[in-house]
């Protein structure tokens, strides 16, 4: 069995590998790759039965509502928030995403730029390159015995806990909507939010952005992080109140980290980028060349299984983890 046409919105089929290639076409009898400003694209997902987009594309009740063939959505990508799930599910459309392809990268990101910020290895690389290579006048920082809090405790913020607990002996505490027994038994702490934001030197936050997540970290919790706080944002932009982080950030107690810069408004990314304790990356924490492959399997694996007659089932929450 085949999907009748296939709508990929921001995709470039080039994009795919040779082999990756050759199993998307045997999906499809007509396969269209669009940009995700086409004008094109409500001439063809008229008659689409499938439509693909990566992680960060709207697909709202407009678009919805402009398919009525449409059978399934598949999302290239863990993060859906930007998907209409509940109203997708209401006309009887699969959604998928690919949710644990980036797990290990995403956690050992998280480590690598808190180790950049607080071992100053910008500013060290930078003077060595010009020749100055004293030590003299830094001041780094150990992740030993460090409180270390967490909001958000899937897949991502479980690893995240593990290896800050058991690599580097940070003191962990989390906060989640639902308790993980088995991650305390490892002597992760589980706190309200209140706590762990407040008290906590190093915080990751890991929330998915769904409806209950749209600005969870709000400018009254924004206001209880710890003066001289390092926070880790690998979340969508969303699950913040960016007017509260920039009123924080005019404080300059805190330093704010986020690699989700892809899908802030230019003049939101104008805004945060003027702050110096505002550190922005390319949306490059999931890109690793194991994340790449395990992505394409389960992008596959979803298609194929709900072709073959064994749909999926959802594999998201639509609550904060």
């Amino acid at each position: 069995m085949k999907f009748k046409k296939i709508v990929m919105l921001s995709y470039v089929q080039s994009n795919f590998s040779e082999q990756a290639g050759q199993r998307l076409a045997r999906l499809g009898e007509e396969i269209r790759a669009l940009p995700e400003d086409s004008t094109e694209i409500a001439h063809h997902i008229a008659d689409a039965d499938c439509l693909v987009v990566e992680t960060g594309i709207y697909v709202d009740q407009t678009i919805i509502n402009a398919a009525p063939r449409l059978k399934y959505i598949g999302v290239f990508g863990s993060g859906y928030g930007r998907v209409d799930v509940q109203y997708a599910a209401s006309r009887g459309i699969t959604v998928c995403n690919t949710p644990g392809y980036s797990t290990e990268g995403v956690a050992e990101f998280v480590f690598g730029v808190i180790l950049e910020h607080i071992r100053e290895i910008e500013r060290a690389k930078s003077r060595a390159r010009d020749g100055h290579y004293s030590g003299f006048g830094y001041r780094g920082k150990e992740l030993k015995d460090k409180k270390f809090g967490i909001i958000g405790l899937g897949r991502i913020g479980g690893r995240i806990a593990e290896i800050a607990s058991k690599g580097f002996g940070a003191d962990v505490s989390y906060w989640s909507r639902n308790r993980k027994p088995d991650t305390e038994k490892t002597g992760v702490r589980f706190a309200e939010i209140s706590e762990v934001l407040s008290s906590s030197d190093i915080l990751s936050i890991n929330l998915p952005h769904v409806p209950a997540t749209e600005k969870f970290i709000n400018t009254d919790r924004i206001a209880l992080i710890k003066p001289g706080a390092v926070i880790v944002h690998l979340a969508p932009v969303e699950v913040i109140d960016l007017d509260g982080l920039e009123t924080r950030l005019k404080r300059a107690d805190v330093t704010f980290i986020l690699d989700h810069s892809d899908e802030l408004s230019p003049d939101q990314a104008n805004r945060l980028a003027r702050h110096r304790h505002c550190v922005m990356y390319p949306a490059i924490a999931c890109i690793t060349q194991e994340a790449k492959q395990a992505k394409l399997a389960m992008f596959f694996e979803n298609i194929e299984n709900y072709l073959d007659g064994n749909p999926p089932s959802m594999q998201f929450n639509l609550a904060v983890k």
